[in-house]
């Protein structure tokens, strides 16, 4: 059997999906070198894509957040019609949610619930509710953000996605529900959470929540609360 020869449309989408698997483990400078590259060859076609990915490069390698939210701004399309749309919509929901700017955060929240129903992809829809969730989290919001952890585990379990992202959800239910007084509750889903790590050989991240945990019973105050807030941050795509 020949090889399939690729061409330069076939290599356009590897590039791509690489790129996507860099930014989804965080790594924004090695996607961001990999899009300057593959732009070359892109006759302007993915450019809307390639400047997204800048923006995610200076947000979170460069620290360069006002000029990537700008870039954003700019770019941001006036109708989300494609998961691109989508993907930078939410990319600026979080980049307001981690610059604190709690009204920007709640107006793209909007715009992408308002929308949501048209996104087919299970991954990209539990993205999304992952970081609103995550984000009513860190405003201190933990009735709403319990509900979209609610959600979030009832569309995993619909389509067997027990991933990463299904685990930090389990994580911020269970701080919701001991902010919100239901201990009980709490601590039995964290034994049933401790569990299922066990199952997937992911016990390292109980450490974690135990430590959130015991911040939470030593009263600590709103500044302190951000070193531990800050681990339930989700990976930006």
């Amino acid at each position: 059997m020949k090889k399939k020869v690729l061409n330069s449309n076939d290599n356009t989408v590897l590039d791509i999906q690489k790129i996507f698997d860099l930014i989804q483990y965080g790594k924004y400078s090695e996607a961001f070198l990999l899009s300057s590259q593959a732009k070359v060859n892109d006759s302007n076609k993915n450019r809307l894509f390639h400047e997204w990915v800048i923006a995610l490069n200076e947000f979170y390698s460069c620290n360069k957040r006002e000029s990537s939210i700008k870039m954003l701004e700019k770019i941001k399309p006036g109708k989300l019609e494609n998961e691109l749309h989508f993907r930078i919509i939410n990319s600026l929901m979080i980049f307001y949610l981690e610059d604190k700017n709690k009204e920007n955060f709640l107006k793209y929240k909007d715009l992408l619930l308002s929308n949501i129903h048209t996104v087919s992809n299970n991954a990209l829809l539990i993205k999304i509710l992952s970081n609103i969730c995550n984000g009513f989290y860190e405003l201190e919001y933990y009735t709403e953000s319990l509900n979209f952890c609610e959600k979030i585990i009832s569309i995993s379990k619909k389509h067997d996605l027990y991933n990463f992202r299904f685990c930090k959800t389990l994580m911020i239910k269970i701080m919701n529900l001991f902010y919100l007084g239901k201990h009980e509750e709490a601590n039995e889903l964290k034994n049933n959470f401790e569990c299922f790590l066990k199952i997937i050989d992911k016990q390292n991240l109980m450490e974690c929540l135990d430590n959130a945990i015991n911040k939470f019973y030593e009263k600590v105050n709103v500044c302190d609360d951000d070193c531990y807030n800050n681990f339930f941050k989700l990976f930006h795509v």
